[in-house]
């Protein structure tokens, strides 16, 4: 299969070096900058998974066919990568690996329902154009089609079926869903199945877990609920997770925000049990750091932040959700990013344990 990566940043490389050493050809989307200093091999360094070297061509705009775009850079970057994927190209699966809520909305108006619904657990941190150190033994993707919903909109956006007006056809699905024959969206249903089957194969084959899920909503919260809070906390206290234990009033503050991003989500039909995922809390290293720290501490612009928190607060405001704790932690986290006109020492590196 041919596999475009558009945002080669960590999470890219570590992919499209994993689908290359299985035999894929994988194209990097990058920008000028980056590409005029990438010499055509991702370099991969790992105490866990042994150094690898594999080639792989890049490009500054995607005009060729391929069968899998994956979309692996930040929301705030998104229009603009996007506007380096040539309009007419229609790939067989597009895959988008960000974290939030609001992307798959925007990314389904280009793509229909070639789109799937994707997020990625892993610890990877690009240090130069195509070199990648890769902390975790873990990488794991969930997946899951749009076919019948759409993850990211809100009830507010959603017709008897969970899709919005506009993208109905008569008889609820879109036209893309529908076969020559008019087929229902038991055929787009099928459809996506296959992709999806076919996907998890394929990142099998080139040693990454991936899950099947039946619900696209899932496969966002269930990150989002551990991540917000996390990048929230850290940010607010300039360091990794084991500064925050250190605050009792800020690590009360994590906590409470886990337990509100759960409430926010079960609005969606997405159930989480929170005592599990303050376990997690509780036992991950202290070492724990998250992108958002280290962009705002490192003073990158835009930052990822107002996609985190945005959609969940509106969400909390629609189903009147009290979340005094997010909306407390988003506020100090804001802080932090507003005086960015000189750049902070980039304290934080991706260690074992980070979630990104």
């Amino acid at each position: 299969m041919r596999h475009a990566i558009l945002g080669a940043g960590g999470v890219g490389l570590a992919l499209g070096a994993a689908l290359a050493r299985a035999g894929h050809e994988v194209v990097l989307v990058m920008r000028e900058s980056s590409r005029a200093r990438y010499r055509g091999v991702i370099d991969v360094h790992s105490k866990l998974h042994g150094d690898l070297a594999v080639e792989a061509r890049a490009v500054e705009r995607l005009d060729e066919p391929v069968d899998v775009l994956w979309v692996t850079v930040k929301a705030p970057a998104l229009d603009a990568a996007l506007a380096r994927v040539a309009p007419r190209l229609t790939p067989d699966s597009v895959v988008p690996l960000l974290n939030g809520l609001d992307h798959p909305r925007s990314l389904r108006t280009r793509f229909g329902p070639r789109q799937l619904v994707g997020a990625i657990l892993i610890e990877a941190e690009r240090t130069a154009p195509g070199r990648v150190t890769w902390n975790s033994l873990y990488a794991e993707v969930s997946l899951a089609t749009t076919d019948g919903d759409h993850a990211g909109d809100g009830p507010e956006d959603r017709g008897p079926a969970g899709d919005s007006p506009e993208d109905r056809g008569p008889a609820g699905d879109s036209p893309e869903d529908r076969g020559p024959a008019g087929d229902g969206p038991e055929r787009g249903a099928d459809a996506g199945g296959r992709r999806l089957g076919g996907l998890a194969e394929v990142l099998a084959d080139a040693g990454l877990g991936c899950t099947p899920e039946r619900d696209p909503a899932s496969v966002l919260w269930r990150k989002l609920v551990l991540l917000l809070p996390l990048a929230l906390a850290t940010t607010a206290a300039d360091g990794p997770l084991g500064i925050v234990r250190r605050r009792p009033e800020l690590s009360a503050l994590l906590r409470d925000a886990a337990r509100e991003a759960c409430a926010v989500a079960a609005t969606d039909t997405v159930v989480v049990d929170d005592r599990n995922l303050l376990h997690t809390l509780d036992t991950l290293p202290g070492r724990t750091d998250t992108s958002l720290h280290r962009d705002v501490a490192a003073g990158v612009r835009p930052t990822e932040l107002a996609a985190l928190t945005e959609p969940v607060l509106r969400r909390a405001r629609d189903h009147h959700v009290a979340v005094p704790a997010l909306t407390e932690l988003a506020r100090r986290a804001a802080e932090r990013e507003r005086p960015a006109e000189v750049p902070a020492p980039h304290r934080s590196t991706y260690r074992k344990g980070e979630t990104s």
